[in-house]
This record gives C-alpha cells, structure tokens and sequence, in this order.
C-alpha cells in the first residue's frame, strides 16, 4: 500500500477532530467548611476578570453565566443572583459573614488556526467564598476546547458556541455544588 502525500497533510487534522471536545472535565475542589445559611436569599457575582481574553467572548460568558443562575434560582435554593457592582468592602456592610459570593475568571483563551481549519482552546475558574474571612469553599477549574473547518462555520459563530458552552458548563457545576452544600446544612 503506498500513501500519497496528501494522506500525511490529513493525518494532524483527523486526529485534531478525533479529540475535538475532548478537554479534560472540570477540576473540582470543595472545602469540608462549604455549608449556606438558610438565610441567605441572593448570591453576589463578581464580575469575571481575564487575561488575554476577548472582551466580547468573556462578556458573553459572564452574561450568560448570570442570566442562567437566574434562570435556575430555584434550582439552586435562592431567590436571585446579583451582579456587584460596588467595591467588595461595601457588599461585606450589607452581608452576613457567613454568606457566600461566587467569582470567577477566564485565563486562557488560544485560537489555533491553519489555512483550513482552527482549533479554540479556553480554560476558566469558578470560585465560592464566604464574604468577611473571604474562605475559599469551591473551586472549578473548566477546560474547554473546540475544533471546527473554516468551510463550514465562522470563528464567530465558533467563538459563540464554545461560549455558551463555557457558561452552560458553570451553571452546571455551580449549581450541582450550591445544591450539595444545601443539602448539608439541611441533614
């Protein structure tokens, strides 16, 4: 069998698609000490920092991060989730010590493109603190990575569904750790 030198010019691309969406799942790190008082109705989101991140790719993921914790409040146990918008020392007058705020950020965003095809790479963290000591209480670290050819999608378009798919995965996983560490302080 002789394989012609286009056979060669597809091997990379074929195994880039095989591992496509493949990224290694969310790291997931919870504290012994992660509990929510009853009392505590909304959540505070601190808007999300990045590094080197697209304004319009990070922004859509903190919007969509947030509306989808809405969406899901009851889900979660609360009656809604806030943006701060004032300084941290303002929202500790406000809280109880005891209550929880989530934080976030986007540290890595790679496009690696080629004449016909690009792969997207993003990795985030999500984190829960209590508000006064500022205690971390859960950590998830997400990796995310898409692969597409240019001749049938956008980076646009591309850059938009590995968003949402950021923030789908978030709400996923904040909502699956807010609800254990309810379900802890009710047994």
């Amino acid at each position: 069998m002789i394989f012609r030198p286009a056979f060669y010019a597809a091997v990379p691309f074929v195994l880039l698609s095989l591992l496509a969406g493949c990224a290694s799942g969310p790291k997931i790190q919870t504290s012994q000490a992660f509990t929510i008082t009853q009392n505590q109705k909304m959540v505070p989101i601190v808007p999300f920092t990045n590094t080197l991140v697209p304004a319009l790719f990070s922004e859509l993921v903190f919007n969509d991060f947030v509306d989808g914790m809405n969406d899901h409040q009851r889900q979660a146990g609360f009656s809604w989730f806030g943006i701060v918008k004032d300084d941290m020392k303002e929202l500790e007058k406000v809280l109880l010590p005891t209550h929880i705020y989530i934080s976030g950020e986007i540290w890595s965003y790679i496009e690696n493109s080629g004449c016909c095809s690009t792969e997207i790479r993003v990795k985030s963290r999500l984190r829960i603190y209590r508000v006064q000591s500022r205690e971390l209480l859960w950590e998830a670290e997400i990796p995310l990575d898409s692969f597409f050819e240019h001749d049938k999608s956008t980076f646009p378009l591309e850059r938009e569904k590995i968003g949402r798919r950021l923030s789908e995965t978030m709400i996923q996983e904040t909502l699956r750790a807010l609800q254990s560490a309810k379900r802890i302080n009710t047994d």
